[in-house]
């Protein structure tokens, strides 16, 4: 998705409607030499906010008449919503085989054992559990809500501390206002402000309609750690990693600009880890984590690699 993102806007842009004018824009504010249609989503992103950020300070009449790096973010993220609310899993049924291997039907939740932690916005794992009528206070965090201007309060009953699914970069199905948008990525909110975070698995929010989907976008310095609600998922996920017996990494080569989560795998200490899967085309990853964890960590478990999603399915859990 990453690579091909740019050129899949282009390809699908529609004939009209805001999707079509967000599209536009991207392309039509981009301000490198290189053409847009040659970077990868976050290569592009970096590229865009990197730029702005330094000539809208020392050659401001390169960027005049240019949006703004929060309105750019802006449109973009809106744009990945509206395209990754499409995404489907394929008709094999391995998503649900998954999903039903880590958290078995019929087990309370208190008693599930297993967590994913996962930098995806898409929602094809929560679908599982969405559809199972799991709430959405256990699912993601115990501060969510069903509308905008439900508040933040919640009941002594809802006190959910263990999140069963940890989506560190937001989800497609979150919504915010877009003053909060604004402010998270540019590290302006407060970890002691408790914002109204509400979720929508329906309708796909517009660029000026005053709400955003509350994903961070891949920018050089994620500010997420200024957030309470990010500070505690990313919190949640570090203390899982140091209390783990097994990890699999699926699909995710943890890119060197994602310094919070390179340095996550690299500073976590199992002394319970018996064994690390690491499931991805490219083998390259298999060197690259055992690389990247800390030493004794990395040498005291056993590792297995697939290369692809099916093949573990196969291997482990059919």
């Amino acid at each position: 998705m990453d690579f091909n993102f740019i050129r899949s806007l282009e390809n699908a842009k529609p004939g009209r409607g805001w999707q079509r004018s967000s599209t536009e824009q991207i392309f039509s504010d981009w301000l490198d030499r290189s053409d847009i249609r040659d970077n990868g989503l976050e290569q592009a992103i970096i590229k865009r906010v990197s730029q702005f950020e330094f000539l809208n300070n020392f050659h401001s009449t390169r960027t005049r008449g240019k949006s703004t790096n929060s309105d750019y973010l802006n449109h973009l993220s809106h744009l990945v919503c509206a395209y990754l609310k499409q995404c489907k899993s394929n008709s094999s049924g391995q998503t649900k085989k998954f999903v039903n291997s880590v958290f078995p039907i019929g087990t309370p939740l208190d008693q599930y054992l297993n967590r994913i932690v996962t930098f995806n916005y898409d929602t094809l794992i929560d679908r599982q559990l969405l559809d199972r009528g799991i709430s959405r206070r256990k699912l993601y965090f115990d501060r969510i809500v069903k509308n905008k201007g439900d508040g933040v309060r919640r009941n002594i009953d809802e006190k959910f501390d263990h999140p069963l699914i940890l989506k560190l970069h937001g989800s497609i199905n979150w919504r915010c206002d877009r003053k909060h948008f604004d402010d998270l990525i540019s590290g302006a909110v407060s970890q002691e402000e408790k914002l109204e975070i509400w979720h929508d698995d329906d309708s796909v929010p517009k660029p000026h309609d005053g709400q955003s989907p509350l994903i961070i976008p891949p920018i050089p310095n994620k500010p997420i750690t200024a957030s309470s609600l990010f500070n505690f998922l990313w919190t949640c996920a570090y203390e899982y990693m140091h209390e783990a017996k097994k990890i699999v990494i699926v699909g995710y080569s943890c890119p060197p600009t994602d310094t919070l989560a390179s340095t996550m795998f690299g500073h976590f200490n199992s002394k319970n880890l018996e064994e690390i899967y690491v499931v991805d085309p490219n083998a390259i990853a298999l060197k690259n984590y055992r690389e990247m964890l800390d030493p004794k960590v990395a040498s005291g478990a056993k590792w297995r690699y697939y290369s692809s999603f099916s093949e573990y399915i196969e291997g482990e859990i059919s």
